[in-house]
């Protein structure tokens, strides 16, 4: 046979080959306009990852899984793709995705010191842009521990630190750091930040100190004043700093000593009659439930449709619990120190109420 004969069967042969095969369906033809989309799905003409959920191609399905088969590539290869993962996502902002990565990466237990503590280094990295500073310090400690002198770790040390108002761990971190590269801009402008928030903070410290020092002081002359007036306090650890109250108005108002030694009161007034109240913000003790009155019904209160309260008619009474419910009655007359030195009296929560009506009404 000839080498045209041989030409011409070589040509026949193709041809019967190709008309055995199966017949393509249409609509798996790719159109001019599926062109780009279905080379996207190629891993040699990819420009971008798949998205979040997206169905990947078989071939890039097969990739990863050669890419991640445990039998396939040693731990070191295996921590390097995960940590190259993390990498390509962590440039793309999906921090969350590069903590996974990273992680998988150290679940490889490679026996590679340095590329371990570049993936607890990134983690650390990815963990503080998330907000997650505390675990971001723990990787960035991991790091030092296998890698000293791992500059990026100790950055990121230094600056969870700072975001966690750690300022003498911080200026730790950035001294250690400074140590490995003294030329690091960004440790030495850390530290004198940090320097300056430990002053600010240490003198804060010690003024507030200082005023709970002071404010502990007062109360104790405070209560001394109480137990010399002989006033019952329903409990003998009456914060009088933390009263609650129901009157709004009354909740920045705290018994405390005038200039002269002299305790000054919240009061509430109570008309159970009408079911309303007053408050008086501050109630000498030396002075007289009269003079108070005296300006709070100079004109009739709108819920007097009566006409009954004046001051002639006024009568004071507080409740005594123990050891039975009963209303004493006290002048109108009286001053506040009198009724609450009164031997039936017990004040429960720093803001003293009596019940105001008038003689003509009985409750």
């Amino acid at each position: 046979m000839d080498a045209d004969e041989l030409v011409d069967k070589l040509n026949q042969d193709t041809a019967d080959f190709l008309a055995q095969l199966p017949k393509g369906k249409k609509e798996d033809l790719w159109s001019f306009n599926d062109w780009d989309t279905e080379m996207q799905k190629h891993p040699l003409f990819m420009t971008k990852p798949p998205a979040e959920g997206e169905e990947m191609s078989p071939l890039i399905e097969a990739i990863q899984s050669l890419k991640y088969d445990p039998d396939e590539n040693t731990p070191e290869e295996l921590a390097l793709s995960y940590k190259e993962d993390g990498n390509v996502n962590f440039k793309g902002k999906k921090y969350r995705w590069a903590v996974d990565s990273y992680t998988e990466g150290l679940k490889a237990n490679c026996s590679d010191e340095e590329l371990n503590a570049q993936l607890y280094s990134n983690r650390a990295a990815a963990h503080y842009h998330i907000g997650n500073y505390e675990k971001s310090l723990k990787d960035a400690l991991a790091s030092k521990a296998l890698q000293p002198n791992y500059i990026k770790s100790l950055e990121r040390g230094a600056l969870c630190c700072f975001k966690l108002n750690k300022m003498v761990e911080c200026i730790s971190w950035c001294d250690e750091g400074l140590t490995v590269n003294p030329d690091n801009k960004l440790l030495e402008e850390l530290k004198n930040k940090a320097l300056q928030k430990k002053k600010a903070d240490d003198r804060d410290r010690r003024k507030a100190l200082a005023q709970d020092s002071k404010r502990q002081k007062e109360l104790e002359v405070l209560k001394k004043v109480i137990a010399e007036r002989k006033i019952q306090l329903g409990s003998n650890n009456l914060d009088f700093e933390n009263v609650q109250t129901i009157c709004p108005s009354a909740v920045s108002a705290r018994v405390h000593l005038d200039q002269d030694n002299k305790l000054v009161w919240p009061v509430m007034i109570l008309y159970p009659e009408y079911g309303t109240s007053d408050y008086i913000q501050e109630f000498h003790e030396e002075s007289v439930f009269f003079d108070h009155f005296k300006v709070m019904f100079q004109d009739p209160p709108g819920w007097d449709q009566d006409g009954k309260y004046s001051l002639e008619n006024l009568q004071i009474s507080f409740m005594d619990n123990a050891p039975s419910v009963e209303i004493i009655t006290v002048k109108i007359t009286d001053t506040l120190k009198k009724v609450l030195s009164h031997k039936r009296y017990k004040d429960y929560d720093g803001t003293p109420a009596f019940f105001c009506d008038c003689s003509r009404f009985k409750f």
